[in-house]
């Protein structure tokens, strides 16, 4: 369903997709990092690089490509 949703935000016609890494990743609620109204353990969830697989990469990657999220500024 993640992906669903990821491909359904790089389609929109926004000039701007912002796409939460958890998201990306296809994790649950244990990588929440705010929970409003909760005074304390917000913001304790921390992304490590081995969490981000070369399928996962390719796959945003192509996302980006088919709908134009590319930026050519470099």
């Amino acid at each position: 369903m993640n992906w669903v949703l990821i491909r359904t935000v790089l389609a929109s016609v926004a000039d701007i997709a912002i796409v939460p890494l958890q998201d990306v990743l296809g994790l649950g609620s244990e990588a929440r990092m705010n929970l409003p109204g909760r005074p304390g353990g917000n913001w304790r969830w921390r992304f490590t690089a081995d969490m981000l697989a070369d399928a996962i990469c390719e796959r945003l990657a192509d996302l980006t490509k088919i709908y134009e999220r590319c930026s050519s500024r470099q």
